[in-house]
């Protein structure tokens, strides 16, 4: 069997998210299976499509969006890199960014459009909480503003959760999500090839990787800034993670030097004790 997998464009390559989640069954899909909300929109936008001067378009940077019959914009974006330092003010900036680039016509702030934007973060977390729901709300707990509302699903927390604690479609994704070999290809096609859904992400993504024009896609300008932040993105958390590590280290080494100048001086101290009571028992 001819195995559909590309190391270079792994199901969770933003390119390869943006193409196949750009259909929209895949994308009605995923979005129910993380919000539980039932889409009705006539097209999904995928940054694969998107031209430069598609003013309208270019001011939501995420991968997938579609406006649905409620106008309420829903988005869909793959995150591979991200720390807990770094992702909260990323996913706030970016779920702003998508109400604030909406034109508001002689004060109209009524008919702003509502945002529900889902991450999909695929790295190795240390959250236990498969999905995270982040709203407005005030002091009190209540919700100040239904505007924005923000959706982080941590896959490796979804592929660890009890079948019973997530959705079935939501764990055949984050499976998905996880292949990032030719032998993961094979195992999720083991496990999935009869699920309908399974099936589904299988066919797609063999179409997806053997499009001629991946690498034109990846040059656009919105995966050129995307895979450059990745990568700078991945360069700070390693150096935050160089910078615990050198800590760590001169704080054991400091620990060290502390403890042998304070024990050098308990020593010392001691000494001088005993030599007092050495003079005192001779004057006696």
């Amino acid at each position: 069997m001819n195995i559909p997998f590309r190391e270079d464009y792994p199901p969770r390559h933003d390119v390869v998210f943006s193409i196949m989640f750009g259909e929209m069954e895949l994308f009605s899909a995923l979005l129910k299976s993380v919000t539980g909300h039932v889409l009705d929109a006539e097209e999904v936008i995928s940054q694969a499509s998107v031209t430069p001067d598609n003013v309208e378009h270019n001011y939501i940077r995420f991968d997938t969006f579609a406006k649905d019959k409620n106008n309420t914009v829903y988005s869909l974006d793959l995150q591979n890199t991200y720390s807990e330092e770094l992702i909260r003010n990323r996913t706030v900036y970016y779920g702003c960014r998508s109400i604030a680039g909406q034109t508001v016509l002689k004060g109209n702030y009524d008919k702003l459009k509502k945002v529900v934007v889902s991450f999909i973060m695929t790295k190795k977390y240390k959250k236990d909480t498969p999905i995270e729901t982040v709203r407005l709300c005030d002091d009190k707990g209540n919700v100040y503003s239904e505007l924005l509302t923000l959706h982080n699903v941590y896959v490796p927390a979804v592929n660890r959760a009890n079948d019973d604690a997530v959705n079935k479609d939501l764990k055949i994704f984050s499976a998905f999500f996880s292949v990032n070999s030719e032998e993961k290809m094979m195992e999720f096609i083991d496990l999935y090839k009869n699920d309908d859904l399974g099936e589904k992400l299988i066919s797609s993504y063999s179409k997806a990787i053997l499009r001629g024009d991946l690498q034109t896609i990846k040059g656009k300008e919105y995966f050129d800034m995307k895979i450059s932040e990745q990568d700078i993105m991945e360069a700070k958390i390693e150096a935050m993670e160089e910078g615990r590590i050198e800590g760590r280290a001169e704080g054991r080494a400091e620990g060290r030097a502390e403890g042998r100048e304070e024990g050098r001086a308990e020593g010392r101290a001691e000494e001088r004790i005993k030599m007092l009571r050495q003079l005192i028992n001779l004057k006696t």
